[in-house]
Order: structure tokens, then sequence, then C-alpha cells
């Protein structure tokens, strides 16, 4: 088998292109999740809007949509302005309700 003649190495062709490929799954995963939380929920809200959701709940109520890992929807969640209580030690995420 010949190989053209240059510089470029093709193998790393390959693996440029599967690396483009999985960047681009990465960010419609992200785009995915922040449609669901953007859609459903926001950062802030008034007192009778105000719930509390654990990191797997919301990995449970996204599942349908897309698989999540909890770090990967913790992330999006602190960098969209959502914050953290902990209640009886455990930490929720303060969402409000979207009507």
């Amino acid at each position: 088998m010949k190989k053209p003649i240059g510089f470029r190495s093709y193998e790393n062709a390959k693996d440029e292109e599967k690396q483009n490929e999985q960047e681009k799954l990465q960010a419609e995963r992200q785009k995915a999740i922040a449609e669901f939380i953007g859609h459903n929920y926001s950062p802030i809200g008034t007192t009778s809007q105000k719930c509390y959701k654990t990191s797997a709940e919301l990995v449970y109520d996204i599942s349908n949509i897309i698989a999540v890992r909890p770090t990967e929807l913790a992330k999006q969640l602190s960098d969209a302005g959502y914050h953290v209580e902990y209640l009886a030690g455990q930490p929720y995420w303060v969402l409000y309700e979207k009507a």
C-alpha cells in the first residue's frame, strides 16, 4: 500500500475526525441538558415555585431525553447559576419551577 509523500500523517487525521465527532456529540448533549433545564426550571423565582431536587432525581427526569452523568449535570447547573442547599445533610439543587 502506497502512502502519499508529504508531512501529513493520515493516521492522525482519523484520530482528529474521531475527536471532532466526540466534541460534536458532547456539544449536543450539553445543549439537550441546557434546553431541558431551561424549559422546566429557573435559578430564581418565587417561594411558591421553589423545589428541591437531588442530582439523581434530575438525571432520572432527563434520562428519557438523553443519558447524562450526575457530574456532567452538576457542572451545567452550577454554570447556569443554580445553587445547592443541604437539607438533613443531603445536598439538593434549589430550582424554581416554570409555570
